[in-house]
């Protein structure tokens, strides 16, 4: 009989257990139980647990300075991005790491054949409750969701011998509940599900009340081209005249060296609607018909979304419509994950592990998405809290992300919709702050500075739209997301940019007590690092058409305009563009500054927008004409 696998977390036990020969137990992570969850019982002693050790890597402190030199303008082995390969071998655990936990393993009666999987940074095997609480010297209980009702083992601390703390970053499953992972696009909600008696969209033309340019019985212009409604609904031509981007017309197939030009990521089940995308290419653009995305099922998820479940096909036909109007004729794929660490798993073998509580990743799947199916750039539109995990947990991801972009990947993340946070813990009582100045959350993976945090803009409907005309930041139905970590340092590149910040602006907010109520240290990651319409981009979702707005479409809009560029310089046999984030610090003019606005949050005004970089839109929002100049210069 198959045992199922339980997602598991922990808690002190105070009774002697057998250890290391060599060493004491130490304290090795301790996190409080997270707001959303309950602890029940304990986890029955005979419950098989899929417990993964993660190695420490050789040189992984080294990965800013390594990435900078293949990402910064100046450095002379700029664009010499690494293989996979190269990248494995240099961050692979050492043989003495892995010859210190095998031998800890060993001691505790734990065979070296019992491991399951061992790929340059893991060590992974199937362990009962029982002998995990042994080893680890920890109690494991079983949680439940207070949402959804998902059930979860996990404990508040665990501990390992004293000798393999520089050996080991940390243990799943333990202390590190999977934090819901939030889409951060607000919308109405869709209307309706694909109605049931269309099969297809080819050979349909959607209604003329389909436009959402116009009321019936006015001038509609063509909804191609069409400006006049650009502040409240905006359309692929909107965007190509506020962003100065090329006319579809002139755009060129590239060859992108068996790589995939744009992978929007989508967490299952969400997806996209072929027949919607059909609407909405038919509607705005000369896309041809029956022009869908490449599926890349990460882990078995479904090929697409329930249909009964509008709000699944919504997010993800927002994504691509967007996107794909930009870069056509071009490819754009969907990556339909489970977790981060899933996608991680696919696209880069040392990752490999199913560190976030997905006990399903199989071994053959590491790596899988390295070669035919690896992005030139990644959009990912969904968020979590930093106190979501240990800081830990996300420096090892952070670090994964960094790794892609050493290959020459260039990763965007929404930086969030709810300004500086609508779950926010009171500095005084710990709890969750509803009615008083609180603590600001911080998103992830926004927060890791090896991603480019993509925030929010709108046209404002307060200035005649023109190309180029500035941008605000929006106050309503989105609000962008940005702040300072409280995990990740500022990088080089952005470290004076910070220390400028926070010597001109200073700590801006307080609470009650006059304490800070963020990271104003100066020294921290601060996010967004770009911006870009977040506000009524209109789709095609349900057959119908919708408003769509969030950082959510503001993420996938920079994918596309990166991926244009890419295509320039690989037609001047140059590589990718990678990681763009010491260029833009670099060269803040090619982005359009936007100084009016806020991020209001945590019953607080939160940031204000401010010449130059700011927590609320970053740099700014893209410049086509100006960034294309810029990497097209470089070698």
């Amino acid at each position: 009989m198959r045992i199922p696998y339980l997602s598991i977390t922990c808690a002190l036990v105070l009774d002697a257990v057998q250890g290391s020969p060599t060493s004491r137990y130490v304290l090795h992570e301790r996190r409080s139980l997270d707001g959303g969850w309950t602890r029940q019982h304990r986890l029955p002693s005979d419950t098989l647990i899929p417990m993964r050790i993660g190695l420490a890597q050789q040189d992984l402190h080294r990965t800013g300075e390594f990435l900078n030199k293949v990402s910064h303008p100046k450095s002379s082995d700029y664009g010499k991005h690494w293989t996979a390969e190269q990248v494995a071998n240099a961050f692979a655990a050492s043989d003495d790491t892995v010859a210190a936990v095998k031998e800890w393993l060993i001691h505790n009666d734990i065979s070296v054949d019992r491991l399951l999987h061992h790929r340059n940074n893991w060590l992974e095997l199937n362990i009962t409750a029982k002998d995990a609480e042994r080893l680890l010297r920890t109690e494991y209980f079983v949680h439940v969701n207070k949402a959804d009702g998902r059930l979860k083992a996990a404990c508040k601390e665990y501990h390992v011998p004293e000798v393999l703390r520089g050996h080991i970053d940390f243990i799943t499953p333990t202390v590190h509940f999977d934090t819901n992972i939030e889409r951060r696009t607000k919308r109405k909600e869709p209307r309706s599900a694909p109605k049931n008696g269309r099969k297809g969209g080819c050979g349909y033309a959607p209604t003329f009340r389909s436009c959402p340019t116009c009321a019936p019985g006015t001038n509609a212009g063509d909804p191609k081209t069409y400006l006049g409604d650009c502040a409240n609904r905006v359309t692929p031509a909107c965007v190509r005249a506020l962003y100065g981007i090329p006319d579809p017309s002139t755009i060129q197939k590239m060859d992108s060296k068996g790589r995939i030009p744009v992978g929007i990521v989508e967490f299952a089940p969400a997806s996209q609607f072929p027949t919607d995308l059909d609407d909405f290419f038919s509607v705005y653009t000369d896309v041809p018909c029956g022009t869908h995305p490449r599926t890349i099922s990460i882990n078995g998820s479904l090929p697409y979304a329930d249909l009964n479940t509008p709000a699944n096909l919504f997010e993800a036909n927002g994504d691509f419509e967007i996107s794909w109007a930009i870069v056509y004729p071009n490819e754009v794929a969907l990556y339909e994950i489970g977790s981060f660490e899933t996608l991680l798993d696919a696209l880069d073998g040392s990752y490999c592990t199913s560190a976030g509580g997905d006990p399903t990743m199989t071994p053959q799947q590491c790596g899988s998405a390295a070669t035919s199916h690896f992005p030139d750039v990644i959009s990912i539109s969904w968020t979590q809290a930093e106190t979501g995990h240990t800081s830990a947990y996300l420096q090892r991801q952070c670090n994964e992300f960094g790794k892609l972009g050493m290959m020459g990947v260039t990763v965007l993340a929404a930086s969030g919709d709810a300004g500086v946070g609508n779950n926010c813990t009171n500095p005084s009582t710990g709890q969750n702050s509803l009615t008083s100045p609180g603590l600001f959350q911080v998103n992830y993976p926004a927060s890791c500075p090896y991603v480019t945090a993509v925030g929010a803009t709108r046209v404002s409907k307060f200035t005649p739209f023109a190309p180029g005309v500035q941008e605000v930041a929006p106050l309503d139905t989105i609000i962008s997301g940005g702040g300072f970590s409280n995990v990740f340092a500022a990088p080089d590149w952005q470290l004076p940019t910070m220390q400028a910040y926070h010597s001109n602006h200073g700590s801006q907010i307080v609470g009650a007590g006059g304490q800070s109520l963020y990271n104003n240290s100066g020294l921290a990651r601060g996010y967004p690092d770009i911006s870009a319409n977040g506000y009524q981009y209109s789709v095609y979702s349900g057959e119908t058409n919708q408003p769509f707005s969030g950082t959510s479409g503001s993420s996938p809009m920079v994918a596309g305009v990166i991926s244009l560029i890419n295509g320039q310089r690989l037609a001047q046999k140059k590589r990718t563009v990678g990681f763009i984030n010491p260029v833009l610090y670099a060269h803040p003019e090619i982005l359009n500054d936007v100084v009016r606005g806020s991020n209001p949050g945590c019953n607080t005004t939160g940031f204000g927008t401010e010449k130059g970089w700011d927590p609320v839109t970053g740099l700014g929002t893209p410049n086509f004409p100006a960034m294309a100049a810029l990497w097209n210069s470089l070698r």
